[in-house]
């Protein structure tokens, strides 16, 4: 069965849809998540570690990972974040290898909150907002090879590829932790820097995308 999701009115007024429940009272995910800068790299630094050993076990190409520290003033008070990202090149693989790459971001940074004894349902749901622009791209896929669905549809389309994200960094957790930890200290790594971190081969770079 599909999972419908969560609804809930932002502050800002626009309701916001979720697979987690949103906490009954909040103000923007980086406050939610309320962990110091340094385990909130940490954390972010497992979440790109998780797209990139997704994205090297499904075949795609991986350019390079980085982490960027950031700062911004929201109304609710001074935000204090990290935030990453994986770029890939040009892809040959079907479509699912790629929802499955873009879920597993979200899950292996909530898998290591288990795992550090920091995971809360609230900061689940932080760490699902923080991965908005994963869902964004995810939607985009879907969009092209599928048009005609509310974004809503989308989303949940989206959700079932979790599992299959979640089994495969089952399977590669040590891979993740592997190159999670130098990517948290160094902040930047090329591909094929951080498939050698990983353990696993970084695919050839294609011309054009198939």
């Amino acid at each position: 069965m599909t999972h419908a999701g969560y609804l809930a009115d932002a502050p800002y007024g626009s309701p916001v849809h979720s697979f987690h429940p949103a906490p009954s009272v909040w103000c923007c995910a980086n406050h939610v998540l309320g962990l110091p800068l340094e385990t909130d790299r940490q954390g972010v630094a497992v979440h790109e570690a998780g797209h990139l050993v997704a994205a090297l076990v499904g075949g795609t190409h991986v350019i390079d990972v980085g982490l960027t520290s950031e700062e911004a003033l929201f109304p609710c008070g001074p935000v204090h974040g990290v935030s990453g990202v994986t770029h890939t090149g040009p892809m040959a693989v079907h479509p699912e290898s790629y929802l499955t790459m873009l879920a597993a971001g979200e899950l292996a940074h909530q898998r290591w909150l288990r795992n550090s004894g920091l995971f809360t349902p609230a900061r689940a749901w932080a760490v699902e907002r923080g991965a908005v622009d994963d869902t964004g791209k995810a939607i985009g896929v879907l969009r092209q090879h599928f048009p005609g669905i509310p974004d809503d549809g989308y989303r949940q389309w989206f959700w079932q590829y979790r599992p299959a994200a979640e089994a495969l960094l089952v399977a590669h957790w040590e891979c993740v932790l592997n190159f999670a930890g130098p990517l948290g200290s160094r902040g930047h790594l090329n591909g094929d820097e951080a498939a050698a971190l990983a353990g696993l081969p970084n695919s050839p770079e294609l011309a054009t995308e198939l």
